[in-house]
C-alpha cells in the first residue's frame, strides 16, 4: 500500500477540509520552564476539528491530552507557553492574540469542561451565581434578572430537575451527576460554536456515565457544536465520536474516522489501547497490557517516542524522523515507519 508522507496532517487535505474546519491546530508546541529546563508537553500536535462533529483526543495520563486543550484555551500556567505552531479558530490564529480578544472567544465562542466540577466549581458562591457570571462576562448589557432567568433555563436544559430551586444552591449540595450537568449548562450558556469535554464522566458511576454522554450527543445534535472530547476510555469514544486522535507523549501517533482507527489500527499503541479494552464477545481473548510507562517530559527517547515499549521494535525506529506522520488510506494517518502493520502485530488488538 502506498504511503503519502507529510509534517502536517491540516496542509495535507486543507483544500479539501477548509471549509468543513472550525479549527485546525498544525506544528503545535506547547513547552514549559523547569529546573531540568524547557520541556514541551505537546510537541508537534496537528489535528482538524470539523463543524458539527465530535473529535476524540486518546491516550494514557501523561501524554499531553489536558494540555492541548489548555493551549487551545490560552489557560496555560506561568511557566508554559505555545513556543511554536498554530491554532486557527473560523479563520483567526489564536496563539499570541491578545488577552482581551482571548477572553472574547473564551467560554463565548470555545467553551470547555474541565475534569472536575467539584474543584472548579467555586464552593462560596451558588451554581446560579456562577452561570450568571459566565452570561455577564460576555453580555455586559444583561441584567441580573434576565441573566438569571437565562440560567435557570440552562439548568433545565441539561436535565437538572427543580432547577428554580437548584439555581440557589451551593455546589456541595449536588451529587457528582448534577455538578457534571452545572458545568456543562455553564459551557452551553453562551451556545459556544465549539465545546472541549475534558474526560467529562471522570469519576461517575456508569448509569450517571451514559446520562452525561446521552445529554452531550443530544445538545449537539440541538446546537450544531463541534465537540473536542479528551478521554482515556475507547468505549465513550465508540459511543460518541466521528474522528479520533490517539495521542503519546506529546504527539499524534494515529488519526482517523474513529470506524477507520477502531477497524484497521496501524500503530503499535493504538493497538495496544485497543488490546487493553475489556470486549464483550465469545471470542474475546485475554487482556494484553502494555509494557513501561509514558517517558517523563525532561526525558523523551529519541525517534518513535513508544519505542521502548513496543514489541514490534526495529533500529530504524529509534533515529529522528521515524515518527513522521504518513497516509495509509484516505483521511487515516499513522506516525509508524512499519505500517501497515504486519499481521502478527494485529494479534494485540485482538
Amino acid at each position: 500500500m502506498t504511503q503519502k508522507s507529510s509534517p502536517y496532517f491540516s496542509e495535507l487535505r486543507a483544500d479539501s477540509v477548509s471549509h468543513d474546519v472550525v479549527l485546525s491546530i498544525a506544528g503545535l508546541r506547547t513547552t514549559f520552564r523547569t529546573d531540568a529546563g524547557e520541556v514541551a508537553a505537546v510537541d508537534g500536535v496537528n489535528i482538524s476539528l470539523r463543524r458539527g462533529k465530535t473529535l476524540a483526543i486518546v491516550g494514557e495520563s501523561g501524554c499531553g491530552k489536558s494540555m492541548l486543550s489548555l493551549s487551545i484555551m490560552q489557560l496555560l500556567p506561568g511557566n508554559g507557553r505555545v513556543s511554536d505552531g498554530r491554532i486557527d479558530f473560523e479563520g483567526k490564529m489564536l496563539v499570541g492574540v491578545p488577552e482581551a480578544e482571548m477572553q472574547a472567544i473564551r467560554g463565548k465562542r470555545i467553551a470547555m469542561i474541565f475534569q472536575e466540577p467539584m474543584t472548579s466549581l467555586n464552593p462560596a458562591f451558588t451554581i446560579g451565581n456562577q452561570i450568571i457570571e459566565a452570561i455577564r462576562a460576555h453580555d455586559k448589557d444583561v441584567t441580573f434578572s434576565v441573566a438569571r432567568e437565562r440560567a435557570i433555563k440552562a439548568l433545565k436544559r441539561v436535565g437538572i430537575p427543580a432547577a428554580e430551586r437548584r439555581v440557589d444552591e451551593y455546589p456541595h449540595q449536588l451529587s457528582g451527576g448534577m455538578r457534571q450537568r452545572v458545568m456543562i449548562a455553564m459551557a452551553l450558556v453562551c451556545e459556544p460554536e465549539v465545546l472541549i469535554a475534558d474526560e467529562p464522566t471522570t469519576a461517575l458511576d456508569v448509569t450517571v456515565q451514559a446520562q452525561i454522554l446521552e445529554l452531550l450527543k443530544s445538545l449537539q445534535n440541538e446546537t450544531g457544536m463541534s465537540i473536542i472530547l479528551i478521554t482515556h476510555d475507547l468505549g465513550v469514544v465508540a459511543e460518541m465520536a466521528d474522528d479520533m486522535a490517539v495521542m503519546y507523549a506529546g504527539r499524534i501517533v494515529e488519526t482517523g474516522s474513529v470506524s477507520d482507527v477502531f477497524d484497521d489500527p496501524q500503530h503499535p499503541y493504538t493497538l495496544g489501547l485497543l488490546g487493553s479494552t475489556p470486549k464483550i464477545s465469545e471470542d474475546a481473548k485475554r487482556l494484553v497490557a502494555i509494557k513501561g510507562s509514558v517517558p517523563p517530559l525532561f526525558r523523551m527517547p529519541t525517534g518513535c517516542r513508544f519505542h521502548p515499549r513496543c514489541d514490534f521494535c526495529i533500529a530504524e525506529c529509534k533515529i529522528e524522523g521515524a515518527s513522521r506522520m504518513s497516509e495509509i488510506s484516505e483521511g487515516h494517518f499513522v506516525a509508524c515507519i512499519r505500517a501497515p502493520v504486519e499481521e502478527n502485530c494485529r494479534e494485540l488488538a485482538e
